[in-house]
C-alpha cells in the first residue's frame, strides 16, 4: 500500500466517521456535550493509524520474518491500553454529565480498528 493511498483512505474514513458523529449530534442533543472529545478521539486514532502505518511498512520490509507479526501483537494490546487511558483521562478531567462519550469513543475505536486491520493486511501482502 502506497503512502498516498493510505492517506487518501485515512481521509475517507475520517470524513465518514465525522459525518456519522455529526448525525449523532444532530439527533441526540445529549452527545453535544462531548463535541471536543469526539474531535480529540478522531485525532487520537488518526495519529495511531499513521504511526502504525509507518511501523508496519518498516516491519514488512524487515529481514526478520516475525517483525510484522510482533508489531501486530504489540499494537493490539498497546492500542487497547492507551485507548482505555485516554477514555479514563477524559472522564477524570471533564467529569461528564452523561455517558454518551463512551459510545462515541467505542464507535471511533471500532471504525479505526477495522481500518487498521484493512491497511495492515494490505501491508502484509506487499
Amino acid at each position: 500500500m502506497s503512502l498516498k493511498s493510505f492517506f487518501f483512505s485515512l481521509l475517507l474514513v475520517t470524513l465518514g466517521t465525522a459525518l456519522v458523529l455529526g448525525g449523532i449530534y444532530y439527533y441526540a442533543p445529549q452527545a453535544k456535550e462531548h463535541g471536543m472529545f469526539s474531535m480529540a478521539s478522531l485525532l487520537f486514532f488518526m495519529v495511531i493509524c499513521i504511526g502504525l502505518y509507518f511501523a508496519g511498512s518498516s516491519s514488512a520490509r524487515s529481514k526478520n520474518k516475525y517483525a510484522f507479526t510482533n508489531l501486530v501483537s504489540v499494537s493490539v494490546f498497546g492500542k487497547m491500553v492507551v485507548a482505555i487511558g485516554f477514555l479514563l483521562l477524559y472522564q477524570k478531567v471533564s467529569n461528564p454529565q452523561n455517558q454518551w462519550f463512551v459510545g462515541i469513543f467505542l464507535f471511533c475505536y471500532m471504525i479505526y480498528t477495522i481500518f487498521e486491520v484493512w491497511f495492515m493486511s494490505k501491508l502484509a501482502r506487499s
